[in-house]
């Protein structure tokens, strides 16, 4: 039987379902198919934390249906977590959440053990429960990234406002140490050179296991990998101590993912974030004084229920100080469940789309800035594609291009910096 896996929303989703892929490989009796039309198993893994990603699930699922009348549709991840009873409107045969992937495999041989009516559905969601552990899973490989991620933790305690991702995924809980070292093992002898540590608030890794980023950061360089790179990371949970420590791991890349969310001390009240915006500055500083040409990203939210223009603005003066190398901005999404979705106060839909292209505007040039900074630099760039004009991304995350008659596809070469492309997306180098 063919199976094929759409992938909604972050990087844990990512690795979630290359694990899933490898399970059903693994048994001898599934072969992943080229798309969903020839499938006879799809698999959706979903994300809930705009509305948007749950309206594209569901129109993504309705046209599956439609193409390929015979498949068993699996709607699994953080959707039917929150959602539960209305995913079965969508159509999707088999409805499983986020507590037990594992039995993702049983749930599909459940189905097409005997005769199914149209109307039947499996439903397996289970609540998150108090101290669950870490759900050990791993991708064999991953076949089109020179990089890969790997998960360490799941889970988050921190109950902003606005998110519902603590409902959907449950409690902080993480990988143990030799585990970290085991998985990063496997994916090194496969060939990546580069590993992303991903998790849902990787920042608190290790709190339930009495360890911390710099150990999971240590054990993926013990195990070879060339390149260490942090995912989105909350970095209020960071000490400034663990940072000296980051430092002196000369394999960690210096690019950083911090969510912002808002540069207004007032909204940053509201959404419950753990640091007004002269404590985010300062770790931002501190980064940038411990790694050498470091590269710093981040999301915003505009729109916050009672957000007034002058927190706007504040946020828009914010970023600009900061010189972001990249800025992720979302309008406000109200989320079921949530503090902020009784707020009053709440921000029209257009006025939302009104801010979110002034911070698109003002943040435009912040990336070509900073790829003229580069210039005459000297970096190392991981290589993803082939010769004749070959793309890759230096330790900051700088997507780098040069010429070249070599095949340097997953090659780690240093490359001498000389300009920027003509949209200011990306630095042009000369090989060394």
């Amino acid at each position: 039987m063919k199976f094929f896996i759409y992938t909604f929303g972050c990087k844990t989703n990512t690795y979630e379902s290359e694990a899933l892929s490898r399970i059903l490989s693994e048994t001898g009796r599934f072969s992943e198919a080229e798309s969903y039309i020839e499938a006879d198993v799809i698999i959706v893994n979903s994300c809930i934390v705009t509305e948007e990603s749950e309206k594209k699930a569901r129109k993504l699922i309705r046209r599956m249906r439609r193409e390929n009348e015979k498949a068993c549709i699996v709607l699994c991840g953080c959707m039917p977590q929150i959602k539960k009873e209305k995913c079965l409107d969508t159509g999707a045969d088999i409805v499983c959440g986020n507590t037990d992937r594992t039995k993702t495999l049983a749930l599909i041989e459940e189905y097409f053990a005997g005769e199914k009516d149209p109307s039947d559905r499996i439903f397996d969601v289970l609540p998150h429960s108090p101290g669950e552990g870490f759900e050990l899973l791993a991708p064999k490989h991953y076949r089109n990234l020179t990089r890969a991620n790997l998960k360490i933790e799941d889970g988050c305690d921190c109950f902003c406002s606005y998110c519902v991702i603590p409902f959907a995924r449950g409690r902080v809980r993480s990988m143990p140490v030799d585990k970290v070292f085991s998985v990063a093992k496997d994916l090194v002898l496969s060939g990546h050179r580069e590993i992303v540590l991903t998790g849902i608030n990787i920042g608190a890794y290790g709190k339930d296991i009495g360890a911390d980023i710099y150990d999971a950061v240590k054990a993926v360089v013990d195990a070879g990998a060339e390149r260490v790179r942090l995912g989105s990371v909350e970095i209020d949970l960071v000490s400034d101590e663990t940072i000296e420590e980051l430092a002196g791991i000369p394999e960690l890349c210096p690019h950083f993912h911090t969510s912002l969310q808002s540069g207004s001390d007032r909204m940053l009240k509201k959404m419950l974030r753990r640091y007004d915006s002269a404590e985010y500055r300062r770790k931002i500083e501190l980064l940038r004084d411990k790694f050498a040409n470091a590269s710093v990203t981040t999301d915003v939210i505009v729109g916050f229920p009672g957000e007034t223009e002058e927190d706007f603005l504040e946020t828009v003066k914010f970023v600009k100080e900061v010189g972001f190398f990249r800025v992720h901005v979302f309008p406000y999404s109200r989320r079921p469940g949530t503090a902020a979705d009784k707020y009053p106060d709440q921000i029209p839909v257009e006025e939302k789309k009104r801010r979110v292209k002034i911070i698109e505007e003002t943040t435009k040039g912040l990336k070509a800035s900073f790829l003229l900074s580069q210039i005459g630099k000297t970096v190392n760039v991981l290589f993803e594609s082939e010769g004749g004009i070959a793309k890759g991304h230096a330790e900051n995350y700088v997507e780098v291009a040069v010429r070249t008659d070599e095949n340097v596809k997953n090659r780690l070469l240093p490359v001498k910096i000389s300009g920027v492309s003509g949209d200011g997306e990306t630095a042009l180098g000369v090989l060394l």
